[in-house]
């Protein structure tokens, strides 16, 4: 049985009034009758009583009246909650993102776009880049906030300011006297650095740079994710390199330097297809607002 025939049957059960029912579902009279019938054959039983005296509820239509109103009233929360999450007002937001991601403006921009659409779960996901990418092909979140570029070509993105790359040093080493490093700067010195599997674009880039200067870096350990580099750094493991975002939650016993000629960390939000889905489009409009173009 449809909902448009339980709306006709209470239409009628409410005024009592096959004309008027009619009209005020703007039906003829011989649409809604059959209506009614087709209800009456798939309940199995007669729901009204007609004749000259008028219309009548029977016993079964008695019993069938609050129900029906509890199927309608379902069937329209139903239909509301899917025009809503059509419309990405309601339903859930799967978000991934690097850890890098996290000392951006990120963290802002879900705060401000739970407030503004409190119907719709944010699961929040922190992952590798590489991790992100794959978690996005198969479906396991909606967006995912990385660093490009990307491997896989059906991911479709959006770019975000970069992050600016620091070096961190541990309090009272040589190099927080200068007032200029640079890469030839850094030859012998200890390097801590993530693992080239996890970025392995960055770090062909800042390994090139370091040879540009005449120096072959030397790597004493691969660390992640990069706010343990900076612990790392206080306990006097080496030296190395994080965001500008991760330097400015400071951390006790580290100072953060710039370094001539050191690149971007790329950012950009990600999904899988041409389109992503109504509730990423919401995020993706309140993102704007928080990651304005460099």
């Amino acid at each position: 049985m449809d909902l448009r025939s339980i709306e006709c049957f209470l239409r009628v059960a409410e005024t009592l009034h096959f004309g008027r029912a009619a009209m005020e579902l703007h039906l003829s009279q011989p649409a809604l009758s059959q209506r009614i019938r087709t209800l009456e054959r798939d309940v199995g039983t007669a729901l009204l009583e007609r004749d000259r005296r008028g219309v009548r509820l029977t016993a079964a239509g008695q019993a069938f009246l609050a129900p029906a109103r509890a199927a309608t009233a379902q069937g329209e929360r139903a239909a509301d909650a899917a025009r809503r999450a059509a419309q990405g007002l309601d339903g859930r937001l799967r978000l991934g993102f690097t850890v890098i991601a996290s000392y951006t403006s990120l963290p802002q921009a879900v705060q401000a776009f739970r407030s503004r659409y409190p119907d719709v779960t944010v699961d929040l996901v922190e992952i590798n880049s590489p991790a992100l990418e794959l978690a996005l092909d198969r479906g396991e979140v909606d967006l995912g906030v990385l660093h490009p570029p990307v491997q896989r070509p059906q991911l479709r993105m959006r770019a975000l300011p970069g992050e600016r790359l620091v070096l961190a040093i541990p309090v009272g080493h040589r190099l927080t006297e200068q007032s200029r490093i640079t890469f030839a700067d850094l030859a012998d010195e200890p390097m801590l650095t993530a693992p080239r599997n996890v970025g392995p674009v960055l770090f062909d880039k800042v390994t090139a740079l370091f040879r540009a200067a005449g120096v072959e870096p030397r790597i004493v350990q691969e660390v992640t994710p990069v706010t343990t580099l900076a612990g790392l750094v206080a306990a006097g493991a080496g030296i190395g390199f994080v965001t500008r975002g991760v330097a400015l939650a400071t951390r006790p016993g580290v100072v953060f330097r710039d370094i001539v000629g050191v690149p971007m960390v790329p950012m950009a939000v990600a999904w899988a297809g041409e389109q992503p889905s109504p509730t990423s489009r919401r995020f993706l409009d309140v993102m704007e607002g928080h990651f304005p173009p460099e």
